[in-house]
C-alpha cells in the first residue's frame, strides 16, 4: 500500500470519527441543563433565581417610569431600570460563560480519551 493511500485511509477514518462526534453534539437546551448538573449547580440555581427577581424588578421600574408624573421620578425609575438590566445582562453572561466552560471540559475529556486510545493502539501495533 502506498503512502498516499495510507494517508487517505487515515483521513477518512478521522472524518468518520469527527462526524460521529459532531452528530452527538449537544444542543442549546442540553447545554443549559448540563450546567445545572455540574459542580457549580447551586451557584447556577442562585443566579437564576436572582435573574428572575431582577427581571420582575426592572419591569416594575419600567412601568413606574411610564406612569411617573414628574421628571425627577422618571429619572429615578429610569436609573433603576438600567441598573437592573445591566445586572441581568451580567448574570446571563456568567451563565453562558459557565456553559462554555462545561462544554470545553467535556471536549477536553473527549480529546484525552482519543489520545489515550491512540497511544494504546500504537503500543499494541
Amino acid at each position: 500500500m502506498k503512502l498516499d493511500d495510507k494517508i487517505k485511509a487515515s483521513l477518512n477514518a478521522e472524518q468518520q470519527q469527527l462526524d460521529k462526534v459532531i452528530s452527538t453534539d449537544d444542543g442549546l437546551f442540553e447545554r443549559i441543563t448540563g450546567v445545572y448538573q455540574g459542580s457549580m449547580r447551586w451557584w447556577m440555581m442562585l443566579s437564576s433565581v436572582i435573574a428572575l427577581f431582577l427581571t420582575a424588578g426592572f419591569i416594575y421600574a419600567g412601568f413606574q417610569f411610564y406612569i411617573a408624573d414628574n421628571v425627577s421620578k422618571q429619572v429615578f425609575w429610569a436609573v433603576w431600570f438600567v441598573v437592573g438590566l445591566m445586572i441581568q445582562v451580567a448574570i446571563k453572561l456568567w451563565i453562558f460563560m459557565e456553559m462554555n466552560r462545561v462544554a470545553q471540559l467535556k471536549e477536553l475529556k473527549r480529546t484525552e480519551l482519543v489520545i489515550l486510545q491512540a497511544i494504546k493502539r500504537s503500543n499494541e501495533g
